[in-house]
């Protein structure tokens, strides 16, 4: 083939490669402005602006979105996570804010207090709408320094550069400041700016004044531990009081305890001898009534044994007087004089024999049986 036309072919051909390549190019173009894609971020919310609305009134959380026609419509992200604004003088501080300007003020007692901060703080996702129509992404700057500006100026003004310096007193700098700044009257709440937390890095003195700061720190610190040197000791005093005067109460219950003690075993003893005399009294009592009981009883039988005696020597004497009676007397009087006359030992007289003894015998019985027959 001639080469002419092999040239004039590929002529042509890069003609057409350049004009579609143009073409394509214009497509892409068109297709980016006609349609676009937008990501939010996690710690994010987007407010989203159009032609023909303007600013949309709801927010528009995390996520890919795909606006068409691009050209009319925009979001706008704003991060809802936490930032941190610092006022210091520390150059490399990573920080948002501004690490080369301390905050100046002056104390109650006129000294100059440059005070190094940092706060931490975020937005409100129910105001993000507000504060994009207000102040955009400028809220550091238009709201937030200004507000702490203002209310660390107010609580530093009051104190003295000693009260402020370090210590008890910064401490209550700095609460009584993130008190203000989370107050839900305050402008920083109103307007959407919510602060987790404050804190003052440092509060830089003249130096001068700082050596007698010192010098009075020193001296408070001094006179502070001889005030709680002599607390504890006034403490130990009042513990060892404690102890002597619970010693001594605890002695004088013990003494009362065996005081009453002795006096309820006394009490005891005394009753149970009362219990036993008043036993032995019964006892005796008893006893002697018992024997008085027993005598009058032994009286009665000896009574009821003589009348009994009585009657029968009654029934005797009148059996004597019945019909035979003078023989039962004279055997009766016979046996006594029997009994008489048998331990009589010896002989008789020569002028009695048996005959007449018991001649004379029964005569005797008769006389002792019949005493009338010795006047017949």
């Amino acid at each position: 083939m001639n080469p002419s036309i092999l040239a004039s072919r590929a002529l042509t051909l890069a003609k057409i490669a350049a004009t579609l390549f143009v073409l394509l190019l214009f497509f892409v173009l068109i297709a980016s402005f006609v349609v676009s894609f937008q990501t939010i971020r996690g710690d994010e919310v987007a407010v989203k602006e159009t032609w023909s609305q303007g600013v949309i009134n709801e927010t528009f959380p995390a996520k890919t979105y795909t606006l068409f026609p691009a050209f009319t419509q925009k979001l706008y992200p704003y991060k809802i996570s936490q930032e941190v604004y610092v006022m210091n003088d520390d150059p490399s501080d990573p920080n948002d804010g501004r690490p080369k300007d301390s905050y100046l003020v002056q104390s109650a007692d006129q000294q100059d207090m440059r005070i190094s901060l940092a706060i931490q703080w975020r937005r409100d996702p129910q105001r993000i709408v507000e504060l994009h129509k207000t102040v955009g992404d400028s809220i550091e700057e238009r709201i937030l320094r200004p507000e702490l500006q203002r209310i660390v100026k107010d609580a530093a003004t009051v104190r003295t550069a000693l009260q402020a310096y370090s210590g008890e007193g910064l401490v209550n700098l700095q609460n009584e400041i993130l008190e203000n700044l989370r107050d839900k009257e305050g402008e920083l709440y109103k307007r959407g700016v919510i602060v987790d937390n404050f804190v003052i890095q440092h509060i830089g003195l003249d130096p001068t004044y700082v050596k007698e700061i010192t010098e009075r720190q020193v001296a408070i610190q001094a006179r502070l531990k001889n005030i709680e040197q002599t607390k504890a000791a006034q403490a130990a005093a009042e513990k060892a009081k404690a102890e002597a005067q619970a010693n001594y109460e605890k002695m004088v219950v013990e003494a009362n305890r065996d005081k009453q003690v002795g006096i309820l075993s006394a009490e005891k003893q005394a009753q149970q001898e009362v219990l036993g005399a008043e036993a032995a009294k019964k006892k005796t009592v008893l006893a002697a009534e018992g024997e008085k009981e027993s005598g009058e009883l032994r009286a009665k039988a000896i009574v009821a044994v003589g009348n009994a005696e009585a009657e029968a020597i009654k029934m005797k004497m009148l059996a004597y007087s019945g019909a035979g009676a003078e023989n039962f007397v004279k055997m009766e009087v016979a046996k006594s004089l029997a009994d008489a006359y048998k331990n009589i030992d010896g002989y008789l007289p020569g002028d009695m024999n048996v005959m007449l003894l018991s001649e004379k015998y029964e005569g005797a019985v008769n006389l002792l049986a019949d005493p009338k027959r010795k006047e017949k």
